[in-house]
């Protein structure tokens, strides 16, 4: 049975192990905030230091938003366990029991553990036998545990030095953000933005590159198997300011700058890689065309890229590089309303005319059609202000205008769905002048004096651009004075109009029209000295109203047959005259053929035999010319006219049509270049002794010529002065016979 006194023992004995419980559990809360406060020390040395590294790493390397994630989640795979396990580790150390807690004192002031031992073990022995334990000694040994464990400093037990020095690392660790934010506000509030937030703002830089025509799009537009020109600015020329920062485009996406660079830096080359479809990469160096703008050729291309750039510390891409077809003009329609038309009504043009051509005042509607929807159709017009175009519908325009003068027009569509621009199309209108008819007249075997019995022919020729209706010749005949006072010095002029005969074909309009007509003065004879002047008249079917084109004036003049015959003599003289040079060279040339004459002489004798061939020729038509004016103006008897043509004219055709032409084969022969059967010196001798025969007895003939003409000249001149006296005789016999009946005062 327990006692009084042991029941009083064992309630001290409780209230020693509830005291000591107290101070065990004041010393666990310490350990607790130790171990909490040194949790929350490595926890903001470690988040300091891994944010220093990751902004640096950031800053030295312009890590893109994937490179961070990925490094962000390494460093948490690396840095969080590590601090979960030191969490756990602390957290198990701050927990232990009373008994754990003893043993980890001991560790520090050694026999403190077995003393708490005692208070906390001992007093629960004295419930059991007294043969097996001895309820004194538990006291005694309880009591002495006690009064040591009284006499102990516990607050020695907490390192305040430590606790000090790692608030103060803390305090260090967690001024060092607040440090950087002060001292680099924007450099701090960037990389929050980045590490924080996934921004995808950049640190500054000193170069900023942007592709012209990009844009805030992450792709161009670039023409399907064409070169392409890549353009790259580095001046921030397309840098707007928005709300207390910049946007910076033509990079694919915005970049956006809290503040600008004073001199942007130009890089000394920018480098392009462009990658294929089909993973094949391409690098090169882009041209610098500029002070700030570098230039790039893409080569033409069926399938899509993508490029990316680097120059000074700027990079850009990747930016894919579209290939699309351009649009093009499908088709193109012309309709027509010209002055005067049928109706009055539009006609269309065959799309096959190259380059229509249409009269002035002429209404034209040109249709556009495009290969696919257009945005935006653009006619230009060098120089000149365009007609007006009317959309229709998605990818067609039409234009209607009047045409005043010939235009080119320059066509260019621009796509709805890619805003490529089509090549540019030229499509030319020509302005149909229609002029007035064209008209040539000429006089044919005639010269500029005729006589009063002669036949004028005439030869008209006609053209005009859309047909001619009539043509026509106004004869003016102008007569000296006569002899009455009123008619002195006042010239008459009549005039006569002929109208030709214009043969036309159905509908087809007469483009050309060539006529003949000859004027006879033999039934009206014009006095002499009459001035004979024709001209040529055509009109044409203008729509515009009826145009009259006239010819050159043709003007003669009335003579008397015998100052014509003269003149023509004189003319026939002149040729006679050429003749004789051509005879005296053909005789010098037989002292050339004589003897062995050599190739050389062979080819001087043909050179000259081909001169002189060509001069007969020239002398032969001339003097049929003479002769055909002859005929004409009735000057001459036919047998004058039979013996110029057969003693002069023909014969010296057919000199030059046979022997002389024989005697060219045969020098030509000789010469070498045709060679021909029975060609020798003798054939040659034989061949010129003709020719000089011919041309001896033509010249003959035309002596005998002059002779005659001389002759009929000289008869002709008595006949006049017979004809003269007769009238002298006559008119005195009239002033007798009027003097013998008249009477005398």
């Amino acid at each position: 049975m327990t006692t009084a006194t042991d029941n009083t023992s064992l309630g001290s004995l409780r209230e020693e192990q509830a005291l000591l419980r107290s101070r065990l559990a004041r010393l666990r809360r310490r350990l607790q905030l130790q171990m909490a406060l040194e949790f929350a020390l490595d926890a903001a040395v470690a988040l300091v230091a891994t944010a220093a590294l990751l902004v640096f790493l950031d800053w030295w390397f312009r890590l893109n938003l994937p490179a961070r994630l990925i490094l962000l989640a390494a460093v948490l795979i690396g840095v969080v366990p590590f601090a979960i396990l030191r969490a756990l580790r602390g957290w198990r150390a701050a927990r232990l029991d009373d008994l754990s807690l003893a043993v980890t004192l001991d560790r520090f002031r050694p026999g403190t553990g077995g003393r708490v031992a005692d208070v906390l073990q001992l007093p629960d022995q004295l419930g059991e036998s007294e043969e097996s334990v001895s309820p004194a000694m538990i006291r005694l040994a309880v009591r002495q545990a006690s009064e040591a464990l009284a006499a102990s400093d516990w607050a020695s037990l907490w390192n305040r030095g430590r606790t000090l020095k790692r608030s103060a690392a803390l305090l260090a660790a967690l001024l060092v953000p607040t440090a950087f934010a002060l001292i680099a506000p924007q450099a701090a509030r960037l990389s929050a933005a980045r590490w924080l937030q996934g921004s995808t703002e950049r640190w500054p830089q000193r170069t900023y590159l942007s592709v012209v025509g990009l844009g805030d799009r992450n792709r161009i537009l670039a023409p399907r198997d064409e070169t392409f020109a890549l353009e790259v600015r580095a001046d921030l020329a397309s840098v707007e300011p928005r709300k207390g920062h910049w946007i910076v485009s033509g990079r694919g996406e915005p970049l956006i700058l809290r503040s600008l660079p004073k001199t942007p830096e130009v890089p000394k080359a920018v480098r392009v890689r462009e990658r294929a479809a089909k993973g094949a990469v391409r690098d090169a160096v882009m041209v610098a065309t500029g002070p700030s703008l570098f230039r790039y050729e893409l080569p033409p291309s069926s399938t899509s890229t993508t490029f990316d750039l680097t120059g000074g510390d700027d990079w850009l891409g990747p930016v894919k590089v579209d290939r699309v077809d351009r649009p093009s003009l499908a088709a193109t329609k012309l309709r027509v309303k010209e002055p005067g038309s049928p109706g009055n009504e539009f006609r269309a043009i065959d799309a096959s005319a190259q380059h229509p051509v249409f009269l002035p005042d002429t209404e034209v509607e040109l249709t556009l059609v495009g290969s696919e929807p257009i945005a935006d159709a653009q006619l230009t017009v060098h120089p000149g202000q365009p007609p007006k175009l009317n959309r229709v519908d998605a990818s067609t325009f039409t234009a209607r205008w009047t045409l005043r003068e010939a235009i080119t027009l320059e066509i260019q569509l621009t796509s709805k769905a890619t805003g490529l621009t089509s090549k540019p199309a030229f499509f030319s209108i020509g302005l149909l002048k229609d002029r007035e008819p064209r008209v040539a007249l000429r006089a044919l075997g005639v010269g500029a004096h005729v006589t009063p019995v002669a036949t004028i022919p005439l030869s008209l020729n006609a053209t005009d651009d859309l047909g001619l209706s009539a043509v026509r010749l106004q004869l003016e005949r102008t007569t000296a004075a006569g002899e009455k006072e009123k008619d002195k010095g006042e010239p008459k002029t009549t005039k006569k109009t002929v109208l030709l005969p214009l043969t036309t074909d159905g509908a087809r309009a007469v483009l050309d029209h060539q006529a003949r007509h000859d004027v006879e003065l033999q039934a009206d004879p014009p006095p002499l000295g009459t001035i004979l002047r024709f001209v040529a008249e055509a009109e044409d079917k203008c729509a515009r109203g009826v145009q009259v084109g006239r010819s050159a004036a043709l003007q003669f003049q009335v003579v008397a047959p015998d100052e014509l015959f003269y003149e023509i003599l004189i003319r026939q003289r002149a040729e006679r005259a050429k003749f004789v040079m051509l005879y005296e060279a053909a005789e010098k040339r037989a002292t050339a053929l004589s003897g062995a004459p050599s190739a050389d002489d062979y080819a001087t004798a043909m050179r000259g035999l081909n001169n002189g061939s060509r001069q007969l020729d020239l002398i032969a038509g001339r003097i049929a010319d003479t002769l055909q004016e002859m005929k004409l103006n009735q000057v001459g008897s036919p047998k004058s006219h039979r013996l110029l043509q057969e003693g002069v004219i023909d014969p010296i055709r057919a000199l030059n049509a046979g022997t002389v032409n024989e005697l060219r084969s045969v020098l030509q022969s000789l010469t070498g270049t045709a060679p021909k059967a029975g060609a020798d010196a003798e054939s040659v001798r034989r061949l010129h002794g003709e020719v000089v025969a011919g041309m001896k007895i033509i010249l003959d003939q035309m002596s005998q010529w002059e002779s005659f003409v001389d002759v009929v000249n000289q008869v002709a001149e008595v006949i006049k002065m017979q004809q003269n006296v007769l009238q002298a005789a006559e008119k005195a016999r009239e002033s007798r016979t009027q003097e013998v009946f008249d009477e005398k005062p």
